[in-house]
């Protein structure tokens, strides 16, 4: 299934599922919940500690997001 990022446009959910270094995007909840039941995905796929990882952590600013895309 694919659906528009914000940030990042047209994107399938494997993609929100790995890009935060093989963790899910902090903002994969409120993009998927209405497409899928995407809470049971994560608990399936994650363990406790790697969801506390994902969602303890303030999002990344627009900004940030571009800078981390930048070739090094």
């Amino acid at each position: 299934m694919i659906i528009y990022c914000q940030q990042l446009g047209l994107i399938d959910i494997s993609y929100c599922l790995n890009t935060n270094e093989g963790l899910p995007c902090k903002n994969i909840i409120g993009c998927w919940k209405n497409r899928v039941d995407i809470i049971k995905i994560l608990h399936e796929r994650f363990s406790e500690d790697d969801l506390r990882k994902t969602f303890e952590k303030p999002p990344k600013s627009r900004i940030g997001w571009i800078i981390d895309s930048v070739p090094k």
